[in-house]
């Protein structure tokens, strides 16, 4: 029973941490995900300066998305399932426009170790279920 509690406590702990992202809280994400790039992938200067911005435009448009499917998601109970699809479909088309951008800055090495960062950093942003 205790565990089963504690598994509770866990899950809404843990749960509505997507929809806490505010614009400064993903700009901070991505500050953070930047710093772990560098230190990662061993970037280069040029690299890094050419990665930031992208980095950086990717997470506010990913906070965005989820702003739009949270806001609908509370107002407009029958399409919620619409609602979702539209934001998985979002999110991906933001996840592989700056993916494709920023991979074809990295030397095939640290294309390979972004392609394990993105593996990991997955889950982050799931959309949650309705």
């Amino acid at each position: 029973m205790l565990l089963g509690k504690f598994s509770l406590a866990i899950f809404l702990m843990t749960a509505p941490v997507w929809a806490q992202y505010s614009k400064a809280d993903m700009t901070k994400l991505a500050a953070d995900r930047f710093d772990s790039a560098v230190r990662t992938l061993n970037l280069r200067s040029d690299q890094a300066d050419a990665i930031r911005p992208l980095l950086l435009s990717e997470y506010v448009g990913i906070g965005q998305v989820k702003d739009v499917y949270v806001t609908s998601a509370k107002s407009d109970t029958s399409n919620k399932s619409a609602d979702k699809k539209t934001a998985q479909e979002s999110l991906k088309a933001i996840d592989a426009k700056y993916n494709a951008q920023i991979t074809a800055i990295l030397t095939p090495e640290q294309a390979k170790a972004w392609k394990r960062m993105q593996k990991d950093w997955k889950s982050d942003f799931i959309v949650p279920k309705s």
